[in-house]
């Protein structure tokens, strides 16, 4: 039996780190989404096999208090996700999350489960392989990115970045987990039992990962990646002096707390850590807060956050940008959870959060010489990701190694004598359970294919030019909806190509069930008031607009749109009364101008 339970685990491990690694490098340019939904897909059928092995273990594992407490602050978290998701409007988004993004509730589980899987197998014996695992992921990513910087990429995206993508799609994202990448390196070329080999790789590797993360032009990456190092510096120096490695944590902390406010365009590091796009991220900030303060008890809904966005920021952010450029995360984590999830997600996330990070101080305070160094190294990656993540968002390729990492940091906690008093018990079931729940993960990602394959042949797709391929054409738009999962946004697409080609009519029935399932879905209200003013249909396109500006108040152009819509319908006095409005917030935008041009008097 012991044989047995030793090979379910070494099973479970595969799964982990080889699930965990193609979460983070694979992408699938046939998709209409080549980096979001492949993820998605590899996390939740992964996810969902380590599920079955997770609930043969937890009956042996919660023997141990480190992972008794690990397995309860999890299953809190996941309650309070659950009850969210139940309270959420739209159970479609809240479950598979929104579009291009997928971090609603199955992702958020499966990465709890990959937390746990993580905490219940990695000891500090064997976490050397998870090491090795990021160094290897750090030379994949970052030489992608080096050839994606001197335009040698094998893909031809249509890319408004800059050009260091690498396999995360953003060169945000992709300078994150370059920056946790690069400290996995860094510890691993420090230590001085590992081979001498792997140890100049590594160090190669550093070397590779900075420069790409400065091709990238992204200061959060090098942010982290200056957290982690510091935090495995302040280490090696204390195991060798211990009045230095004071003297280094504190340079360090006021380095941070001034680079910090570099960031938020404040002290004497502006010019080397301000960009414009935190600016933005605190329009970002100030939506999530007023939605958490409108929601407390179960926010706005999982995942929710893009649909509320235009009717809680401020009118500073839509004249900044424009009002059609909109948000759907809070790029911050913890604002994110609490604005779609509510208080008890947010407090859950805390106690979670705070509980890893005490067990890491208590493992490096525990362990001397090479394993302190070992496990300063796995602690500062975990930290590495919670610090970007204060200025970011759960992409799956990033949020998978702050979740293994978490659970890392728990199981290499775990005492040698309290794991040697576990005895691992086998179950012939456990196969079964997890293929079956991977295999059921493997049928709904293939339907998630179908449509995303069917999408990417849409938009490839030229309308007819002749009524005779009309056809044919109507095919092909329909096919992406066809699946048993649709996803809104193509639905909406798909109505849109339809009015395209002069089908109002199937356009105005896909664009009114949208509205009709989740009103608060501007795109389909934005099609729908844009067909019904083809149409010369005022009576119908007027309330649309009113619709429109109770989700999106500050939005000047919409207004205008109002206005003309009045105008054309002879009511020249509630056409004037769109002026006051506009110009109560946006005076000297050009849709001020033209709405005093055309019925101002």
């Amino acid at each position: 039996m012991r044989k047995v339970a030793l090979a379910q685990g070494n099973q479970a491990m595969n799964w982990l780190i080889w699930g965990g690694s193609l979460v983070t490098v694979f992408f699938w340019t046939p998709l209409n989404d080549p980096f979001n939904a492949p993820k998605s897909w590899i996390l939740s059928i992964v996810g969902f096999w380590l599920l079955g092995w997770v609930l043969f273990q937890i009956k042996t594992e919660i023997k141990s208090q480190p992972l008794k407490w690990a397995t309860m602050s999890a299953g809190f978290y996941l309650l309070a996700l659950t009850a969210s998701f139940i309270a959420t409007d739209n159970k479609y988004i809240g479950m598979f999350g929104d579009y291009q993004r997928r971090t609603g509730y199955l992702s958020y589980f499966c990465l709890l489960v990959f937390f746990l899987s993580s905490s219940y197998l990695f000891r500090i014996k064997n976490v050397e392989i998870l090491q090795k695992t990021l160094v290897l992921l750090g030379f994949i990513t970052g030489i992608y990115g080096f050839l994606q910087h001197f335009k040698h990429d094998f893909v031809h995206w249509n890319n408004p970045y800059n050009s260091v993508l690498s396999t995360l799609g953003n060169p945000d994202f992709a300078a994150a987990v370059m920056g946790i990448f690069l400290i996995a390196s860094f510890g691993a070329a420090l230590q001085s039992k590992q081979e001498i080999w792997f140890r100049i790789c590594a160090g190669l590797n550093v070397i590779l990962l900075f420069v790409v993360i400065l091709f990238s032009q992204v200061r959060q990456g090098l942010f982290t990646a200056i957290l982690g190092i510091c935090i495995i510096c302040i280490i090696w120096v204390f195991q060798r002096k211990k009045y230095m490695a004071y003297a280094l944590a504190g340079i360090s902390g006021l380095t941070g707390v001034l680079a910090v406010a570099g960031m938020l365009n404040m002290g004497p590091l502006i010019k080397y850590f301000y960009k414009s796009s935190v600016t933005y991220r605190g329009d970002y900030w100030r939506a999530g807060s007023r939605m958490f303060e409108h929601h407390p008890l179960f926010g706005v809904g999982l995942d929710r956050y893009g649909a509320y966005f235009r009717q809680y920021r401020d009118a500073t952010q839509s004249l900044r940008r424009g009002p059609d450029l909109a948000a759907n995360a809070a790029h911050d984590i913890p604002i994110q959870l609490a604005a779609t999830g509510g208080i008890f997600v947010l407090l859950a996330f805390v106690i979670f959060t705070t509980f890893v990070l005490w067990r890491g101080i208590f493992t490096i305070k525990r362990t001397q010489g090479a394993q302190q160094l070992l496990a300063a190294t796995i602690f500062a990656t975990w930290v590495a990701y919670e610090a970007q993540s204060l200025i970011s968002i759960d992409n799956l390729g990033i949020a998978i190694w702050g979740y293994v990492l978490g659970g890392a940091v728990v199981g290499i906690s775990v005492l040698p004598q309290d794991s040697q008093s576990v005895a691992k018990k086998s179950s012939i079931l456990q196969p079964v359970v997890s293929i079956f729940a991977a295999l059921l993960m493997l049928i709904v990602s293939l339907q998630f294919f179908g449509a995303e394959t069917a999408m990417r042949n849409l938009n490839q797709t030229a309308p007819p030019q002749n009524q005779s391929n009309l056809a044919g054409f109507k095919q092909v738009v329909d096919k992406p909806i066809s699946y048993i999962f649709k996803e809104p946004t193509m639905i909406n697409i798909a109505a849109g190509r339809l009015a395209q080609v002069g089908d109002i009519q199937g356009a105005l029935v896909k664009a009114k069930q949208m509205v009709k399932n989740d009103p608060r879905f501007y795109e389909a209200q934005e099609l729908l008031a844009r067909i019904f003013e083809f149409e010369k249909d005022w009576n119908s396109a007027i309330p649309t607009r009113i619709n429109i500006t109770k989700i999106d108040p500050y939005n000047q152009i919409n207004l205008l749109h109002l206005g003309e819509d009045y105008k054309s319908a002879g009511n020249l006095e509630l056409a004037h009364s769109v002026l006051t409005k506009i110009n109560a917030f946006a005076p000297n935008t050009i849709e001020a101008k033209q709405a005093l041009k055309d019925f101002g008097n």
